[in-house]
């Protein structure tokens, strides 16, 4: 069974808008952002996430359910003028019992500002973001997200994390 560590994400994709039915993570480890933007490639590995399967069934590809991350570009926000906002999407090829996400907003390399933990319940994907008041300069984006499978499936959980494009801003 592969399990790919994401280590960027790609900044093109769209999902679907914001699902029903989110509430807080559920306790645990808090996984935050680091202070400064961490080392690694820009977000050009569309293939990265995180994948699990049923036992015994690794020939049959239905039975694999692959969950792929993505830190969206940077932008000036059209829902809330003057500040500066990143979108972090989470996709599966089948419904899970939870996605968490946590979004983060660097500008200049520091971190400026991240969301609490979103957990969605029984969907197939998730949304997350964080937004700063806008100041001129190099923004980027960071995701972290932990996926519960189904039961029957290996591992029951997995994780991953990931940078976006670095966008400069001007307000």
């Amino acid at each position: 069974m592969r399990k790919w560590r994401m280590s960027a994400a790609a900044a093109s994709m769209a999902i679907v808008g914001l699902l029903a039915g989110t509430s807080p993570a559920a306790a645990g480890p808090d996984p935050s952002a680091p202070p400064s933007v961490p080392a690694g490639p820009a977000a050009d590995d569309p293939g990265s996430g995180v994948e699990a399967g049923k036992a015994g069934s690794d020939a049959d590809a239905a039975a694999v359910i692959r969950c792929a991350g993505q830190v969206q570009r940077p932008h000036n926000s059209t829902h809330v003028p003057g500040t500066v906002n990143v979108v972090v999407t989470v996709s599966c090829t089948a419904a899970v019992p939870e996605i968490t996400t946590r979004a983060a907003l660097y500008k200049n390399g520091q971190l400026v500002n991240q969301s609490t933990l979103r957990t969605q319940h029984n969907s197939r994907s998730a949304q997350n973001n964080a937004a700063v008041r806008c100041s001129p300069g190099k923004y980027r984006g960071w995701m972290y997200f932990k996926v519960v499978f189904p039961p029957g499936y290996n591992p029951p959980t997995a994780s991953a994390n990931g940078l976006g494009q670095e966008v400069a801003i001007s307000c």
